[in-house]
């Protein structure tokens, strides 16, 4: 990587660290607030570590905070936090690529096996319906998948 390539990567990661705390900051539903902790301090905190690591040109410990502080996004499946980085930075990044092709591979077959693909593909039904675009023949293959998968269990029980 030339020094100008790390330049930027470094650029990068710093803008996408700093709006992910942002993000945490903003979001009501990402609060938390006791007597010994307030998530809102604790995230302001972190701001200048991140523009101290970015000084100091550690990409790789900006990288590793972003993986990190994107985590839960990742698991709660926050589709939302892909539009604020666009938003907020003009980066195009995609937390949910390892989602989206778990649901490439359950659409390819037309089947929803297991709880987990369940939880998945509702996850990405519910995201669909409130795109302002609606896909509907994918919505109607994923909701009839729903169906099947629904039925299934209740002929098990």
């Amino acid at each position: 990587m030339t020094k100008e390539e790390k330049q930027k990567e470094l650029e990068k990661y710093r803008t996408l660290n700093l709006a992910t705390l942002d993000y945490y900051i903003e979001s009501s539903m990402l609060k938390i607030k006791t007597e010994d902790f307030d998530s809102d301090q604790h995230y302001k905190s972190l701001k200048p570590l991140v523009e101290e690591n970015f000084e100091k040109g550690r990409l790789t410990r900006l990288k590793q905070w972003f993986r990190d502080l994107t985590e839960m996004m990742v698991e709660n499946e926050d589709f939302e936090f892909n539009k604020f980085i666009k938003n907020r930075t003009g980066y195009d990044i995609d937390i949910h690529s390892k989602l989206k092709k778990r649901i490439e591979r359950i659409i390819k077959l037309e089947k929803i096996k297991t709880e987990d693909e369940y939880r998945d593909i509702l996850n990405i039904v519910n995201n669909l319906c409130q795109q302002p675009t609606l896909e509907k023949p994918k919505l109607d293959l994923l909701n009839s998948m729903l169906l099947d998968f629904d039925n299934r269990i209740r002929t098990k029980k």
